[in-house]
């Protein structure tokens, strides 16, 4: 019984660091993860820095179409569904639903764009981008510099982890911020290295505790992993 209990402790263990490792970097070298990026001192002390990262056989004019083109009634997020996430996905999109009804605005559900939109290249320093319907979450554009960083921040998306009721009770004082870092390395003629970092501090405490594994496993290990594979995908078809 003893040593059944002591394996299921060493599985459980070793499963926690390997869903905690995929959630912080997956993809990415020793040297890509513990380098300066641009767009790091946006939230400079974070209580947790994830870096992301995969090659692209194309060159970064290519992709930085892509980038600067993403968002909510723009072109999308590029997170393609997949079956092994469908559950995740709907629950999601439900709460966007749930969130644009509460709000009295719209809610639009489109796939993302497979082509590169000429009306959305047009992006600045400063600018907002939407994550979801008008009065719920966004991005702010802090750094663009073209073909090699565009990093976008958001002080809402926090917020938005827990219920309404919560969320507007300034007694529990749930606030926080992060952001997302975009960066293009060249890497020869026809290969790009697209690294993706984020940032994020958020309070009090104990929601830190409690929104870390939804961070890590829907934040990181989904999202973040489907965006880059699905800028990868339309990148190197363009290119």
């Amino acid at each position: 019984m003893g040593s059944k209990l002591c394996l299921g402790l060493l599985s459980a263990m070793a499963g926690g660091y390997l869903l905690r490792r995929q959630g912080v970097r997956w993809g990415s070298t020793d040297e890509e993860v513990h380098k300066p990026l641009a767009g790091d001192e946006v939230v400079p002390h974070p209580m947790i820095e994830t870096t992301h990262a995969l090659t692209l056989r194309t060159g970064a004019h290519e992709v930085w179409p892509w980038l600067v083109q993403m968002g909510y009634y723009r072109a999308g997020w590029y997170t393609d569904p997949s079956w092994w996430d469908k559950p995740v996905d709907a629950y999601l999109k439900s709460l966007a639903r749930k969130e644009a009804e509460e709000s009295g605005v719209g809610h639009r559900e489109a796939p993302s764009a497979d082509r590169i939109v000429p009306e959305f290249q047009d992006l600045k320093e400063g600018d907002t981008i939407l994550d979801g319907p008008p009065g719920t979450v966004f991005f702010t554009v802090r750094v663009l510099r073209p073909t090699r960083a565009l990093v976008l921040y958001s002080d809402s998306h926090p917020r938005y982890l827990v219920p309404r009721s919560i969320r507007e009770n300034p007694d529990y004082g749930i606030r926080g911020e992060f952001s997302w870092a975009f960066v293009l390395e060249d890497k020869g003629e026809n290969a790009t290295r697209l690294i993706l970092r984020t940032r994020a501090n958020y309070a009090p405490r104990l929601y830190r505790l409690v929104t870390l594994p939804l961070i890590l496993m829907g934040g990181e290990i989904l999202t973040a992993r489907k965006m880059l594979f699905g800028i990868k995908r339309r990148a190197e078809g363009t290119g």
